[in-house]
């Protein structure tokens, strides 16, 4: 039995103990990066699992798709890959929080530094590993700065690798010396050590941290036109000081978070209305798949809601509240009265775009009695055109919807505050129980054929189960589409940031979309993510659809095939099509016309040749009549204009050819008469000997000298300076029947080869000396003598194809003889074909059978979901930025554009 004095000093070392670990767990200091991230941090990131997706193959974590863990996790992969055993690096790496700094380096550079700790157990193997030399991968070098040792690797190109120190049990990593050196000056600046001022989101999986208080050195990289308030909305967040925080994944490709953060906003979209009830997300049917970002405002009581906004709008943007004013005095009229329409659903949608062109936007605005709310706006727009004729435009119908302009810019923005600009001009019309805004008239028109061929979110399983997967307590909801919006990101960034955002382009186009969430429960504010994931098998999945865009109907049947050029201000692509009564006409890709012009005779629409020559800022096109040339200029205020030059031809053109500064014509009777674009006047070569039928003329090089090659129906080819000498070695006949064609392309020395193709399936090559490469011949075999062969020159004529024709086949040979496509159904000889070379590694082949257009890429697969009835081949074009092939359709009387999603 314990004694007294015993049990007394049992207690006291209990009590000691105690005190020890109270001390330890409330009071002692603590070993945190925090203390080291110097002030010009914008965000830290940090997270315990991450550094898993570095080692691990069959469980990599999602968030390392996420853009800023990414980059995080290859500069930690950088600091991994120089330790030569990589079970000492895994270990060292493992379960350790880790944390990561984001700094604008310079102007031009976004850096991390990275902290981890370094105190465990065998850590020393890894930091010793770090400072040996390797004469194969890497060379060690040491620096005292203030006190610390700065070591810095190089590879054996001496070439940077990073730079690192260690201190109080951390390794401090970074690219720059800059940043290591901030760190360093923090660390001996003796300043008070901070609260770790994120210790709820260590409850989660990573989180990432805005600590800066002012995000404009971020902000002023991000397109102002995406949405008008971007900058703005980022410079609301930074006195919240939000932490986004990463929960554990519960769904696979579903990555959820929250923003924790105990500050107040009063901005709408981040803040909103905490007196309100969210409703049910009820416009799905009427918001257009190529929405890139969305966002829906949820509410009961309108009057509250026109009391937040009032309120809101007179505090935080005077200025909306003062051009509302000056409106409603301007019009004698009270645009606050439109709060009265409205029932419980807001929803901006902002569209798709390519290059930095700004966003089309539509409003969707529920209404209690759609009647009423549509007086409301005719009333408006009635004011609005009495001010001045000036305003006068005239509603219009389209697609059976009456629709019409209202001249009062940011009528939005005026309502529901700066998030809304962007509605310079304002097109409105009524659908449902909604009023739909449109920020111009061409977005009105996309959308509502977007409605008419059902490309809504409602008829998308993707779409409708996302939505199911929100919040029901959201009453502000942000959808964004990472790949519909990636494209408008990275024109619109400055073109020294382009290059290290690409990397993440396949990144962001993996995500499907992000979600924010904003919600009030219990007088409590919440934010919450939501990103979902395309799934592994759905990735490669091609979206193959045709969807009709537009149409325009002519006064005349259409003749001949369309033809894409382009405008010379904005290198747009705009259409050329044929009337029967020989009315050209311009339109634009999405068939408006531009204007109309009439040509005395029927042009060959079969071969528009573009020219490398421009004159007085016209790009010229070339094609022919029955008996003329034809010289088409796209102007820039006329439209196009169409001119024949003055030429003595016999018995009408037979064979055409363009370099960047001269034009070459081949009348019936074998005379070549070349036009000098520059001077426009027109001479006539005098060849040494008669020319016979002229198939073909094609300018050619030799040492740099321009040289015309002429193919004649016998197979002869003659090559010879414009003025008449033959280029030695020629005339001659290497074809053993009569030629179909000729192809002429550089070699190495960049002079031409002449490639030829008979009636018979021989392909042969003659360089400028006249021999025969016979390396290079090819015969194609020949299933019968009803066998016809043809090349197939793409739009541009710089890549050609073979095609074979028999009464029972048809099949498409590249320039190596290889077959590329066997067409198993269509008329086989007489149906028509063209090439399409879209870069990309995009090419398209057309047939047109006499009724349908049938589209096939060079893997033999067709493209679109069936074919297209028309009355000739189309034109083709391909926007990148929307990954979409546009159609551009001759139907009869009608004149159809389609899109293709390609992916």
């Amino acid at each position: 039995m314990l004694k007294a004095r015993q049990l007394w000093y049992l207690n006291a070392i209990l009590l000691v103990v105690a005190l020890f670990i109270a001390y330890q767990i409330w009071f002692a200091p603590r070993k945190d990066a925090w203390n080291f991230v110097p002030d010009s941090t914008f965000l830290v990131v940090e997270s315990s699992e991450i550094q898993q997706s570095l080692y691990s193959k069959t469980d990599p974590t999602q968030l390392a798709d996420i853009p800023f863990f990414y980059d995080a996790l290859v500069q930690l992969k950088k600091v991994g890959e120089n330790i030569d055993n990589q079970d000492i690096a895994k270990k060292f790496f493992e379960k350790k929080l880790i944390t990561y700094s984001l700094h604008r380096e310079n102007k031009k550079n976004l850096e991390y530094i990275i902290y981890i700790p370094a105190g465990n157990f065998g850590d020393e193997a890894f930091l010793n590993n770090l400072l040996v030399p390797d004469a194969t991968k890497r060379k060690v070098y040491g620096r005292n700065y203030k006190g610390l040792r700065i070591n810095e690797l190089y590879d054996v190109n001496s070439r940077p690798i990073f730079n690192f120190f260690v201190h109080d049990d951390f390794l401090i990593c970074s690219a720059s010396k800059v940043l290591l050196e901030e760190v360093a000056n923090r660390i001996k600046s003796g300043v008070a050590i901070e609260r770790v001022p994120f210790k709820e989101s260590r409850k989660g999986t990573a989180h990432i941290y805005f600590k800066s208080k002012s995000l404009q050195d971020v902000a002023d990289i991000l397109p102002s036109q995406l949405s008008p308030n971007l900058i703005e909305f980022f410079g609301n967040i930074t006195p919240r000081n939000p932490d986004i925080v990463f929960e554990k994944q519960k769904l696979p490709n579903i990555i959820s978070a929250y923003i924790y953060s105990k500050g107040k906003n009063a901005i709408p979209f981040l803040g909103i209305f905490a007196r309100q009830k969210p409703q049910p997300f009820a416009c799905t049917g009427l918001i257009p798949e190529n929405t890139a970002i969305t966002i829906r405002l949820s509410f009961k009581n309108k009057l509250l809601l026109a009391q937040e906004f009032n309120t809101y709008m007179k505090n935080e943007e005077p200025e909306l509240v003062a051009e509302k004013d000056s409106v409603n005095r301007l019009l004698n009229a009270n645009i606050n009265s439109f709060y009265s329409i409205l029932k419980d659903e807001i929803v901006l949608c902002e569209m798709e775009t390519s290059s930095d062109e700004p966003s089309k936007k539509i409003l969707l605005i529920k209404t209690e009695d759609s009647a009423e709310a549509l007086n409301l706006f005719d009333d408006l727009a009635t004011n609005a055109e009495k001010i001045s004729s000036y305003f006068k435009s005239q509603p219009f119908t389209y697609l059976n919807n009456y629709v019409r302009k209202i001249d009062v810019s940011q009528l939005p923005a005026m309502l529901f505050g700066s998030v809304f600009k962007g509605f310079s001009d304002c097109y409105y019309t009524q659908k449902d129980d909604y009023i739909i805004l449109a920020s111009d008239d061409d977005a009105m028109r996309e959308y509502l054929n977007n409605l008419n061929t059902g490309q809504t979110w409602a008829k998308s399983s993707i779409y409708r189960d996302f939505i199911a997967k929100l919040s029901p307590q959201s009453q502000v909801t942000a959808i964004i589409s990472p790949q519909r919006v990636w494209n408008n990101i990275y024109y619109s960034l400055p073109k020294k940031w382009q290059a290290s955002t690409v990397k993440h382009e396949v990144r962001v186009k993996d995500l499907r979309f992000i979600a924010i969430e904003n919600f009030v429960i219990n007088s409590t504010f919440g934010t919450k993510f939501l990103i979902e994931k395309v799934p592994q098998t759905q990735k490669a999945a091609v979206v193959n659809k045709l969807f009709l865009q537009d149409s325009l109907v002519v006064n005349s049947p259409l003749a001949g095939i369309p033809n894409i050029i382009k405008n010379p201000v904005n290198a747009a692509d705009e259409i050329i099509i044929q009337q029967a009564d020989s009315h050209l006409k311009l339109l634009s890709n999405t068939a408006k016309e531009i204007n109309a012009i009439p040509v005395g005779q029927a042009i060959n629409t079969n071969y528009l040749l573009p020219t490398d020559y421009f004159q007085d800022g016209l790009l010229h096109y070339l094609t022919t009549t029955v008996t003329d040339l034809v010289v088409l200029s796209r102007d820039n205020t006329k439209g196009i204009v169409a001119s024949s030059p003055e030429l003595s031809l016999d018995g009408g053109v037979k064979a055409l050819a363009a370099n960047e500064t001269k034009i070459y014509v081949v009348d019936a009777s074998g005379a070549i008469y070349i036009i000098n674009e520059e001077t426009q006047k027109v001479s006539k070569i005098k060849t040494p000997t008669q020319l016979g039928s002229i198939v073909q003329i094609q300018p050619v090089k030799y040492k740099n000298n321009p040289y015309l090659a002429v193919l004649q129906k016998d197979g002869t080819l003659n090559v010879f300076y414009e003025q008449g000498p033959n280029l030695s070695g020629f005339p001659k006949v290497p074809l053993t029947a009569r030629p179909v064609g000729m192809i002429v392309e550089e070699d190495g020395n960049k002079n031409s080869v002449i490639t030829l193709l008979s009636e018979i399936g021989e392909i042969k090559k003659v360089d400028m000396f006249g021999n025969s490469i016979t390396d290079a011949n090819i015969q194609l075999e020949r299933p019968d003598k009803g066998t016809v062969f043809e090349l197939l020159f793409d739009q541009n004529r710089k890549d050609w194809l073979v095609v074979r024709r028999t009464p029972t086949s048809m099949v498409i040979f590249n320039k190596q003889g290889a077959s590329v496509i066997k067409i198993e159904s269509t008329n086989f000889m007489k149906s028509q074909l063209k090439y399409f070379d879209l870069g990309n590694d995009l090419r398209v082949i057309s047939i047109f059978d006499g009724k349908n257009n049938t589209f096939f890429d060079l893997k033999g697969k067709t493209i679109g979901d069936k074919p297209l009835p028309a009355s000739a081949l189309p034109a083709l074009s391909y926007a990148e930025a929307y990954n979409k092939l546009y159609i551009y359709n001759p139907n009869k009387t009608k004149f159809e554009v389609w899109t293709v999603k390609l992916k």
